[in-house]
């Protein structure tokens, strides 16, 4: 995990005096309450799933961390083994540690779900994750491969409009709000993980490249707790 506390020191979680219902009873308690999270919002966020599921995970994730890119495709899969009850958003936090690489993929993320689909979306950060050289290196310096030659394949038809939305005064600012939004919920470093019972509102966050049976677990805890 990547920490943010510096960046997020006034909003830094307390400890808890007890392991919270759905934490594993077995195990370290890697799971704790979240702050304030804006639910998923298909209008104004690539929903991976179906936007009424009745759970989400919400991701934070820098596309040059490393951790982000060992946990790679795992929230995807549990969403695609849920038999649509549960949906997948992933919000963007380039840290500044990360340099202009970090700023570029997330930006180029955030402008590709302006012209194509949500799948064009996770496409892009998925392929991105997956060849980064990470903490800044960014992409490897091979021919064909580059912020471009991904988005094209993200499904991007219009290459200058791309360019000019990445460099937009708008973007910038968007970029902002999520770390504003990422440290009013108590986000510490990416990627950071949140599951959320949209039926109850109840939240579960973590941090860490965590395999996809722990989020299935905690959903299914989350999901016992709210039908009590």
């Amino acid at each position: 995990m990547i920490a943010l506390r510096p960046l997020f020191a006034a909003t830094a979680l307390l400890s808890f005096a007890a392991a919270p219902a759905w934490a594993d009873p077995d195990g370290e308690a890697i799971w704790h309450s979240a702050g304030t999270v804006a639910p998923v919002d298909a209008a104004r966020e690539p929903v991976y799933g179906q936007p009424a599921s009745d759970f989400s995970v919400i991701v934070w994730l820098d596309p040059e961390c490393p951790y982000c890119k060992m946990l790679g495709r795992t929230p995807e899969k549990v969403v695609d083994a849920s038999g649509g009850q549960v949906n997948l958003v992933v919000r963007l936090l380039p840290l500044p540690m990360h340099g202009r690489a970090a700023l570029i993929a997330a930006a180029t993320a955030l402008c590709i779900s302006r012209q194509t689909p949500p799948a064009g979306y996770y496409r892009f950060l998925d392929r991105y994750l997956e060849l980064t050289r990470t903490n800044g290196a960014g992409l490897p310096e091979v021919a064909g491969i580059s912020v471009e030659a991904l988005a094209r394949d993200a499904g991007v038809k219009d290459l200058p409009a791309l360019d000019t939305c990445v460099h937009a005064p708008e973007t910038i600012r968007a970029l902002g709000q999520e770390f504003t939004d990422a440290g009013a919920a108590g986000v510490s470093g990416t990627p950071a993980i949140v599951v959320r019972d949209n039926r109850t509102g109840q939240l579960a966050m973590t941090e860490g490249a965590i395999p996809a049976d722990e989020i299935a677990r905690v959903i299914r805890a989350l999901g016992a707790l709210g039908a009590k």
